[in-house]
C-alpha cells in the first residue's frame, strides 16, 4: 500500500493522565498543547481496502453538488445541506428519522480566522463522553419532544467535499477507528465561534493507522464519523489538515466545505 511521510499534530501526551482539560483556540494554544509527530499516512484508494463508517469511521463517496454559491450560507443551508442529508441516509445502514443539521463551516487558505482556517490538529469535533445528553440537546433546540426519539440511536458525522477544485495541497488524514485505543481520545476545549465546546483529542500511539484520498476531487465527499450512542461501532474519526510535500509545486491551495449534523437512526 502506498504512504507518505509527513506530520501531524497531536495533543501532548502530558494530557493523557492529567486532571485538568486543555483549551484550544488559536495558534498559540494549538502550539502549546500539541506537538508535531512524524507518521506515514497511506492511499485510501487502495482497491484492497474495504472501508465503512461502523468499522473504520469514514468513508469516500461520489456525489456531483448541483450549482451552489458555498460562500453563500442560506444557499448552503438551502440547497446544499439536503444535498448532503440524501448522501447521508444513502450510507446508513439503518432507518433514519431525523438528520440534525448543527453547523457548517468553508476553510480556504485564508489564516486571518483560526475557526475557518485549516485544522492542523487532529480532533475529533466532540466529546466522546455525553453522546445522549448532547443528542437530546440538539433534539430539544430544534423544538422536538425527546419521547419521539426514546427508541433511536444518535449518530454524529461530518462531510468533508473539496470545491472549486481538487484538494492536492492541505489534504484531510483520518486515523482509523479500528486502530484508536479508548485511553487515546481525550477532552478538550475548544475556544472557537464565541463559546468553549467541549470537544476531543488524540494522544499519540505509534499504532495508530492514518489514511487519506489523494487528490480528491469536487465530485467526491468524505464522510467521518464522530460520535455513535452504539456499542460495538466505530465512536470516532480524528481527522486533520496536512502538507502534502508531494503535491505539484502547481497546485493550487486546498477549499472546502465541511457539514456537521447528527442522524437519529433505528
Amino acid at each position: 500500500m502506498e504512504s507518505i511521510a509527513a506530520e501531524v499534530r497531536y495533543l501532548n501526551e502530558e494530557w493523557r493522565s492529567r486532571s485538568d482539560t486543555p483549551s484550544i483556540g488559536s495558534k498559540e494554544t494549538r502550539r502549546a498543547n500539541t506537538s508535531k509527530k512524524q507518521v506515514r499516512i497511506h492511499d485510501a484508494r487502495d482497491q484492497s481496502l474495504d472501508l465503512s463508517l461502523d468499522v473504520e469511521g469514514f468513508e469516500l463517496i461520489a456525489h456531483q453538488p448541483s450549482s451552489i454559491d458555498f460562500y453563500n450560507a442560506d444557499q448552503v443551508k438551502a440547497r446544499y445541506y439536503p444535498e448532503i442529508e440524501s448522501v447521508v441516509r444513502r450510507s446508513l445502514k439503518r432507518q433514519c428519522k431525523r438528520v440534525f443539521f448543527t453547523q457548517h463551516v468553508v476553510r480556504t487558505e485564508d489564516t486571518t480566522d483560526f475557526n475557518k482556517a485549516y485544522a492542523r490538529f487532529l480532533h475529533c469535533d466532540y466529546s466522546l463522553n455525553n453522546a445522549r445528553i448532547d443528542g437530546n440537546q440538539i433534539i430539544r433546540a430544534a423544538g422536538l419532544e425527546l419521547e419521539e426519539f426514546e427508541e433511536c440511536d444518535f449518530v454524529w458525522f461530518n462531510s468533508w467535499q473539496p470545491i472549486e477544485w481538487e484538494a492536492e495541497l492541505n489534504p484531510l488524514a483520518v486515523i482509523d477507528a479500528s486502530s484508536l485505543n479508548s485511553d487515546d481520545i481525550v477532552d478538550y476545549y475548544y475556544n472557537g465561534f464565541g463559546k468553549a465546546s467541549l470537544s476531543s483529542m488524540p494522544v499519540f500511539n505509534p499504532d495508530h493507522r492514518l489514511y487519506y484520498f489523494p487528490r480528491m476531487q469536487t465530485s467526491e465527499v468524505l464522510l467521518i464519523k464522530q460520535l455513535d450512542t452504539r456499542d460495538g461501532v466505530a465512536s470516532a474519526c480524528p481527522h486533520t489538515s496536512f502538507q502534502n510535500h508531494e503535491a505539484s509545486p502547481l497546485a493550487r491551495p486546498r477549499r472546502s466545505i465541511e457539514v456537521r449534523m447528527m442522524c437519529a437512526v433505528f
